[in-house]
Order: C-alpha cells, then sequence, then structure tokens
C-alpha cells in the first residue's frame, strides 16, 4: 500500500513538474515598431543603436551582501510618442560606490523589465506576444493569459503570473478603470540564471 502511494504521488509530482506550474510560458520580451526586446538579453547599447535616447530615470539605492545586480531605470525615446520604460541590470562590484555601474549601466545593462504605455506609444507599433498595445484590455489578458485584477492597489492593477516572471497590467490613473500600461519582468532567478 505505501508503495502504491509513494508511486502516485511520485508520478503526480512528475506530471505536475512537466505542466510547468506557476505560470504559463508566455514570451519575455515586446516589440517596438518591428524591433524585439527580449529581456535578459537586450542591452542598453542595443537600444541606443536602434536609435533610442535613454534617460537615466533611477537607480538602486541599496544592495545587500549576496546581490549580485544593481539595477537601474531608464526612460528610452525617440521623441513623443515613441517611449517605453526598462529596469536594467549589471553586474555589482560590492562596493558602496556604484558610479562605475552607474555608467556601465549606461551601454552594459541587460534589460530585465519593460514598461509601456497607450500614450507612450502612440505613434508606433508596441506589441506584447502579438497583440498591439493599443487593441489591449484586461478582459484580453484574462481570457488569454489568466491575469487577475488585485486587491489593495491605488489603480486598477491585474497580474498574471508568467513561468519565468510576470505580467502586470494597470490603468493610467485611481479615477480609470480601464486598461493602459503593460510591463514584463524576468524574475530575479530567471534573469541571474540567463546570464551564466
Amino acid at each position: 500500500m505505501k508503495t502504491k502511494l509513494l508511486t502516485l504521488l511520485c508520478t503526480l509530482g512528475l506530471m505536475l513538474g512537466l505542466t510547468g506550474c506557476g505560470g504559463q510560458d508566455l514570451p519575455m520580451e515586446a516589440t517596438f515598431d518591428g524591433y524585439t526586446v527580449v529581456l535578459g538579453q537586450t542591452t542598453m547599447q542595443d537600444l541606443i543603436d536602434e536609435g533610442y535616447e535613454p534617460h537615466l530615470q533611477s537607480r538602486q539605492d541599496v544592495a545587500r551582501d549576496g546581490d549580485k545586480y544593481i539595477s537601474f531605470y531608464y526612460s528610452l525615446d525617440k521623441g513623443a510618442g515613441y517611449q517605453f520604460w526598462v529596469t536594467v541590470c549589471v553586474p555589482w562590484g560590492g562596493g558602496a560606490d556604484i558610479s562605475s555601474e552607474t555608467t556601465q549601466s549606461l551601454t552594459e545593462g541587460i534589460v530585465k523589465s519593460v514598461s509601456f504605455s497607450k500614450g507612450s506609444t502612440e505613434k508606433m507599433t508596441a506589441t506584447y506576444n502579438g497583440v498591439d498595445i493599443q487593441e489591449l484590455s484586461f478582459e484580453y489578458a484574462a481570457d488569454e493569459w489568466g491575469a487577475k485584477q488585485e486587491d489593495d492597489t491605488s489603480k486598477v492593477t491585474w497580474k498574471a503570473p508568467l513561468k519565468r516572471g510576470s505580467l502586470k497590467l494597470e490603468a493610467e490613473d485611481t479615477f480609470e478603470e480601464v486598461f493602459y500600461e503593460l510591463t514584463v519582468s524576468l524574475s530575479q532567478k530567471e534573469f541571474e540564471n540567463m546570464q551564466k
């Protein structure tokens, strides 16, 4: 009896592992006017070479022992209506002064997350998983990607857990209930595994 139970549990565990619990295996990328930003691979230099002008918006304030990377948040644009945002990571040298990492992030930073909105991309074609952001809705994300509305958020927010990260959809502000902005992010573990 114990052997049968153990066999059943092992089989069930194997089946769960093969079906990929933890979310859908959706692309960890976004496409802007035909250029695909692949999370964990695309660098800031790649985006600069595509003609985007980078603007450092913020950076990680604190690094802890054991951290391997420092994060920086950039906006990239080619003018009004041609803008999106990325979080990029560079290896952390371990010191309190991260000025060398800041300099390095401008060209060598690897994209870990990308965000774009209907307004910021109104003059370009911006897609996720083949869907133009101008056509995207919370309902579509729920039906096709398993997104669920989050509770206790200041503005309407839906999230879909992905196998390698997450997908977040938000309204423009607290007064709106329609989709406006999309963020696709790699998990820290997935990002670090891709850098090996």
